[in-house]
């Protein structure tokens, strides 16, 4: 099969690309994955400590397309963060600037800005901008919360999926408003992206809006979740999750005492949920959003999903 072109991906071993590494090799695509220290993630090739590598600067340089997943919302301080979203597409950016690349495509967050206090979205903001700034095609998704299908492992689940039947904790009063939207959908609009669509920033979140607290009452209140299935069985009948509410003041507190829990992360917990839900970048890319409230009520709704 002919090659569909070079695809460099970084952070390829994170759960996004995961799932996009298997279909871009369906496709044709020669695969080539960036990351830190050595791991099996299923490339055609592979690049460790990328961020000192030259190897990763030839093969950023010499790729058709660069697909950007790095990016840390909880790190441990300030300096970290910048090295995760700044400093990474720096080093895409130089690279990409004088290679071949067509075009680059960015996973950002919602509302990202350089005028944010928020490290993390102040971050996000500066390497839009590089990006941008390289002459290339580029297009950005601004994603907000990315949910993984029910009964898959992610590194959220400690935020919205009860633990062994504990009580939820959830940061802040649960009435923070958000859409999130479903890692399937993003895999699907990276793909799209590499043969259509023009250049430029999307808003790409799921097409409801619920309350923080609607959103942990419905991956863990049906029967779709082990989590659901948990507490059916418990006196023959489904029960509600118990949500334990911690208060923006404590987990600030919190977060500079607790290891992983950072305050930048509590703060967009906070304050920095919600996000526009926008159909035109469902209809640029050839999309279908998927509902969260029916991949969590309906448990057949999955294969139908990810058959799309």
């Amino acid at each position: 099969m002919t090659s569909a072109g070079k695809v460099v991906i970084t952070s390829a071993n994170c759960a996004t690309a995961g799932f996009l590494i298997p279909r871009l090799r369906e496709k044709g695509y020669h695969t080539t994955g960036l990351i830190r220290q050595p791991a099996a993630i299923g490339t055609d090739a592979i690049i460790t400590d990328w961020m000192n590598s030259d190897a990763a600067k030839t093969a950023l340089a010499g790729a058709d397309y660069i697909i950007h997943l790095s990016g840390d919302a909880n790190a441990a301080n300030s300096r970290l963060y910048k090295e995760a979203n700044y400093d990474t597409t720096r080093r895409v950016a130089d690279s990409a600037r004088n290679g071949k690349v067509r075009r680059i495509i960015y996973i950002s967050y919602s509302n990202a800005g350089t005028h944010q206090k928020n490290l993390y979205l102040h971050y996000k903001g500066h390497a839009e901008n590089l990006l941008l700034s390289t002459g290339k095609e580029v297009v950005i998704f601004r994603c907000p919360v990315i949910i993984d299908a029910p009964g898959r492992p992610s590194r959220i689940d400690p935020l919205f999926v009860s633990q062994k039947g504990k009580a939820v904790p959830a940061i802040g009063s649960g009435q923070q408003k958000m859409h999130p939207v479903y890692r399937g959908d993003v895999v699907n609009a990276i793909l799209s992206a590499l043969e259509k669509g023009h250049p430029g920033r999307y808003e790409l979140s799921g097409p409801e809006e619920m309350t923080v607290d609607e959103f942990i009452h419905i991956v863990n209140d049906n029967p779709a979740t082990p989590a659901g299935r948990d507490h059916a069985r418990q006196a023959g009948q489904k029960l509600p999750v118990r949500i334990r509410h911690i208060p923006g003041w404590l987990a600030i507190l919190l977060s500079r005492l607790v290891p992983g829990l950072s305050p930048t992360f509590v703060d967009l917990m906070l304050h920095h949920t919600d996000s526009l839900y926008s159909p035109a970048t469902y209809g640029e890319f050839g999309l279908a959003p998927c509902s969260i409230i029916g991949l969590f009520s309906q448990p057949g709704n999955l294969n139908n999903v990810e058959n799309q």
